[in-house]
C-alpha cells in the first residue's frame, strides 16, 4: 500500500469501480441463484433475514467463489436491497426466501412502513436529478406551399400600395 493519501476524485473513482464490480457479481448470483436473485422487477420478492451468512457460507465452500471478498458480497446484497423493485416487493408484502426460492417468512408493519419511506427517499432523489422542465421548444411556423407563398406577398404588397 502507498502512503499517500487517496484524493476525492481517486476515491470517487473507487467508488465507482466497486460500484460496478457489485453490479456485475450481482448478476453472477442471479445466474447462480435465479429462485432468489432476479433483474425482472415484477419477480423480486424480499431476502430472507440473514441471508448474507448463508451466502458467504455457500459461497465459501465452492471453490471457484471462495475468494470472493465480503465487501462484494455486502455491497451487491446493498444494490440489491436498497433497490424501488426491492421496496416495492416490501410494501407489497411479498413472503421472503432463501436462496434457493423458498419461503422465509412475512414482512412485519414496520418493514413496511420503513419501505414506504425509502421508497419516497428513492423518487424524491430521481426527481432532484431530472432537469427542471423548460418550456416547451417554439414551433417553427408550418411550411407554405409555394402558391401560399405568392398570395401572402400579393397581400402584402397590395397592402403597402393601398395605403398611399
Amino acid at each position: 500500500m502507498t502512503d499517500t493519501p487517496a484524493t476525492p476524485s481517486s476515491a470517487n473513482e473507487t467508488r465507482l469501480e466497486r460500484a460496478a464490480q457489485a453490479r456485475a457479481f450481482l448478476g453472477q448470483l442471479a445466474e447462480r441463484y435465479p429462485d432468489c436473485f432476479t433483474r425482472d422487477p415484477a419477480k423480486v420478492r424480499p431476502l430472507a433475514i440473514g441471508i448474507q451468512q448463508k451466502l458467504r457460507a455457500e459461497l465459501a465452500a465452492d471453490p471457484a467463489t471462495q475468494d470472493v471478498p465480503g465487501w462484494l458480497v455486502r455491497q451487491a446484497l446493498a444494490i440489491y436491497t436498497r433497490s424501488l423493485a426491492y421496496q416495492t416487493a416490501i410494501v407489497e408484502r411479498r413472503p421472503r426466501i432463501n436462496l434457493d426460492g423458498s419461503t422465509a417468512g412475512e414482512i412485519t408493519d414496520q418493514e413496511q412502513a420503513h419501505a414506504r419511506e425509502r421508497i419516497d427517499e428513492i423518487m424524491a432523489k430521481r426527481a432532484a436529478r431530472r432537469p427542471a422542465k423548460k418550456q416547451p421548444p417554439r414551433r417553427k411556423p408550418k411550411r407554405l406551399s409555394a402558391e401560399e407563398q405568392t398570395r401572402q406577398k400579393l397581400e402584402r404588397l397590395a397592402a403597402k400600395f393601398s395605403r398611399r
